[in-house]
């Protein structure tokens, strides 16, 4: 099991899994401190999603809002929205498609 997360211009990408395994390799998530303005996470390769990583992209959009940056969620696997549907944060995901 491993996490990537690729930037490539105004985009991460997202491949592989985000679980609790996995997220503590990008814990804390100090590329976000390197972008700014508006950015897509792009989920289009990620395999698998926990609830841990739910709580964790929960934390990036909060620490992006902070920072004034602006997320934009894309390919957004069924799991994760079914993740987000039975925590009912689902109105708290940025999704573009």
């Amino acid at each position: 099991m491993t996490l990537k997360i690729e930037q490539q211009a105004d985009a991460l990408h997202f491949s592989g899994v985000l679980n609790r395994d996995t997220l503590m390799l990008y814990s804390p998530f100090a590329q976000l401190n390197t972008l700014s303005g508006k950015v897509k996470f792009d989920f289009n390769c990620l395999d698998n999603i926990d609830t841990a990583g739910l709580a964790w992209l929960l934390q990036q959009l909060a620490q992006a809002k902070r920072l004034g940056i602006t997320i934009a969620l894309c390919n957004v696997p069924k799991q994760l929205l079914s993740l987000a549907d039975v925590t009912a944060v689902r109105a708290l995901l940025p999704i573009i498609d």
